[in-house]
């Protein structure tokens, strides 16, 4: 029981100090609205591409 004990404390202390971190970044780059303007020009480099188009014959 004390190594379930201890697995779990450990476990814990790993989300901590990985996930903290990680949360902290993503809520900075969600508040300052860096993903609708990166979604943005993903869109339009998508969209502003060269067609397929073929020449007739």
């Amino acid at each position: 029981m004390i190594p379930l004990v201890g697995l779990c404390l450990l476990v814990m202390a790993v989300l901590h100090w990985v996930l903290e971190p990680l949360e902290a970044l993503f809520t900075w780059t969600l508040q300052l609205n860096v993903l609708p303007w990166l979604l943005g020009l993903i869109l339009i480099w998508l969209f502003a591409g060269e067609t397929d188009r073929r020449p007739f014959p």
